[in-house]
């Protein structure tokens, strides 16, 4: 339960980022262009570190997958 919540937060994070930076376009608003940014960094670090993302995110290991020519 505990990995799902962490997952469930580390979603939620990152879309209230993209809400933030939305409002911040339509108002035109630096507070909360910049809100949405550094709450989007955050959610981002969050969800890359999220255990159960990490296959997904991670691209370093994506050569070892491709069959050999």
């Amino acid at each position: 339960m505990s990995v799902m919540m962490r997952f469930v937060t580390s979603l939620i994070i990152p879309l209230w980022a993209l809400a933030m930076l939305a409002l911040g376009i339509e108002y035109r608003s630096l507070w909360w262009l910049g809100c949405g940014v550094v709450v989007g960094g955050i959610g981002l670090l969050l969800l890359v570190g999220n255990p159960l993302a990490a296959p997904i995110l991670d691209i370093r290991e994506t050569w070892r997958r491709r069959p050999p020519r």
